[in-house]
């Protein structure tokens, strides 16, 4: 998507009103002149991707077409990877599929379209912490290997170690504010629209007993590694249009959206 200096943005507001008789909420506009000198306004109900997408992020992932090929890629490469260094077998839980954006933020559409693949789960765990690590480093050298980058870890970074609420809620819940010693370990790799997530879990790890009566009354596997991929993208015939449509927006920050889709 081209460049463009953009000058004087000004006068976006939040329309709360209705329009006319169609009943959908007006856009907030912004107003600019643009290289030519030219005052234009621009309605954000008309902003192609929701507000809080990046373009250049939808512009670099995989097209819709694509999708498929590279998700059963990186989930056929962990599962491997991890089931012949633990001796885990897999099964598949749930439905893959596409599941259309539901709206931009500001009373229009997106043009994007989301994919979910169909989550895998081993049959058994590996015990130890360190194996837990080495669970998730393997992982990551896949994910970056696909563009992901590394796996995260929730409760692992520096945000959690500096707030005493978070470390509070988790010994309330979890019996522990070690994440070492948590009985469920949550990752996630992300790159732009991408992402890959995965999950450990031993309900034997828990000092309090409470997670084998949580698991009791589910579905879910007591003691696996679960691993799901998902992106959200356009169609390759779908890319110019949706280059021509961000055209007016170039260089603009998308406002507070005012819509809850």
């Amino acid at each position: 998507m081209g460049k463009r200096i953009r000058t004087a943005v000004a006068a976006l507001f939040v329309a709360a009103v209705l329009a006319g008789s169609s009943g959908c909420a007006a856009g907030p506009t912004s107003t600019y002149t643009d290289a030519a000198g030219q005052e234009v306004t621009v309605n954000w109900r008309d902003y192609p991707l929701h507000a809080y997408t990046m373009p250049d992020d939808v512009l670099a992932a995989p097209v819709k077409e694509e999708t498929e090929e590279v998700s059963a890629a990186i989930l056929s490469e962990i599962k491997t990877a991890l089931g012949n260094e633990f001796d885990l077998e897999w099964n598949a839980r749930g439905e893959q599929g596409w599941y259309p954006s539901s709206g931009n933020g500001y009373g229009g559409d997106a043009m994007t379209t989301t994919w979910n693949s169909v989550g895998w789960e081993s049959d058994t765990v590996p015990a130890s912490t360190a194996e837990w690590d080495k669970v998730m480093s393997m992982a990551s050298r896949i994910t970056r290997a696909h563009g992901l980058g590394p796996v995260q870890l929730t409760y692992h970074g520096d945000t959690f170690k500096n707030d005493p609420e978070w470390q509070r809620e988790l010994t309330e819940n979890y019996g522990t504010a070690d994440p070492q010693e948590l009985w469920w370990w949550d990752g996630t790799a992300h790159s732009g629209m991408q992402w890959l997530s995965i999950r450990i879990v031993d309900v034997d790890r828990d000092p309090t007993g409470k997670a084998v009566k949580e698991y009791e009354q589910s579905s879910l596997p007591p003691r696996s590694v679960s691993i799901s991929y998902g992106i959200t993208t356009v169609s390759r015939a779908d890319r110019a249009a949706l280059e021509q449509a961000l055209e007016p927006f170039t260089g603009l920050t998308p406002p507070t959206p005012t819509t809850s889709d």
